[in-house]
């Protein structure tokens, strides 16, 4: 088996995302192309890969471009059920309703990590002091137990897999900035 993760997350977005957020959001639930900017910060821990000798100071170096991470549909190869991802807009612009259940391999944590913390600040529930709010889970392809992701304090506070697959993140509070 490969080292396969289901995800499902069910988040409440705040109304007053900006337009180029919710581009970015669309574009990685495949509701839209790749916006020119990718200011949830997605695009921060590309691959790069070396064309010649890396350590030859001229050497040019190619960057693996952005991929959405919510684009799945159809049938599970691994997790069993269907893979699907969607945002849609609540009644009266009073915000965004997500929900998403995908097939996720540890080399898209990074990226996963990011979503996720943009996720936590951007929620509806955000700015409730102290409350916590099941907004999803993660579980390994082989295993009947759930890591539970829960939002609390305007974070959603991420299970040790992918922790500890993300080593060279930074320590809380100082990794890349993202706007929420």
């Amino acid at each position: 088996m490969a080292d396969i993760y289901e995800l499902a997350l069910t988040v409440d977005l705040r109304p007053d995302i900006t337009d180029d957020e919710l581009a970015e959001l669309r574009w990685h639930v495949g509701q839209g192309p790749r916006p020119e900017r990718l200011p949830i910060g997605t695009d921060n821990y590309l691959e790069a890969y070396p064309l010649g000798d890396p350590d030859d100071p001229d050497c040019e170096w190619e960057t693996a471009e952005p991929e959405p991470a919510f684009t799945q549909r159809g049938a599970a190869l691994l997790v069993g059920g269907v893979l699907v991802a969607e945002l849609a807009g609540r009644e009266r612009s009073d915000g965004w309703a997500l929900t998403v259940r995908q097939e996720v391999h540890p080399d898209a944590f990074y990226q996963l990590r990011t979503l996720l913390e943009w996720l936590g600040r951007c929620s509806a529930n955000a700015q409730t002091d102290g409350s916590e709010f099941f907004v999803g889970y993660l579980r390994f392809c082989e295993s009947v137990e759930i890591e539970p992701l829960v939002l609390s304090n305007g974070r959603i506070h991420l299970p040790e897999a992918i922790e500890s697959h993300t080593p060279h993140w930074a320590a809380e509070g100082t990794g890349p900035e993202i706007r929420g």
